[in-house]
């Protein structure tokens, strides 16, 4: 086993991920989302946009911390609240829900090549 310096193990422990703080915030967010979810009537004011921050948020934190990429986990949450909103609106479909997956895997394959 190779000998560490005790300058490169503090500098290594202080810019190492800390994910418990993160994780907290998941199932904080998760819980909202819950609670918005079972115990919120969809017809009063700002129910909507709050599900649909709440669902952003909630899935951004999950998708990034579960690919460890925060731009990935932009991506596909910006993708699947666009699915939801298009849903909303009566114009989500299978063909839809395709075209979004097509296009978020062709901005990966874009953005990893770069």
């Amino acid at each position: 086993m190779k000998p560490v310096s005790y300058e490169a193990r503090k500098k290594e422990i202080k810019f190492r991920k800390n994910f418990f703080p993160t994780l907290l915030i998941i199932i904080t967010l998760w819980i909202m989302l819950t609670s918005v979810f079972y115990f919120v009537d969809p017809e009063s004011f700002g129910a909507i946009p709050l599900f649909f921050l709440l669902t952003f948020f909630a899935l951004f934190f999950t998708t990034s911390t579960l690919f460890a990429n925060t731009k990935r986990g932009m991506v596909i949450s910006l993708a699947i609240i666009f699915f939801l909103m298009l849903r909303y609106l009566g114009v989500g479909n299978i063909v839809n829900f395709l075209l979004i997956f097509g296009l978020v895997i062709v901005f990966e394959i874009f953005f990893l090549k770069k």
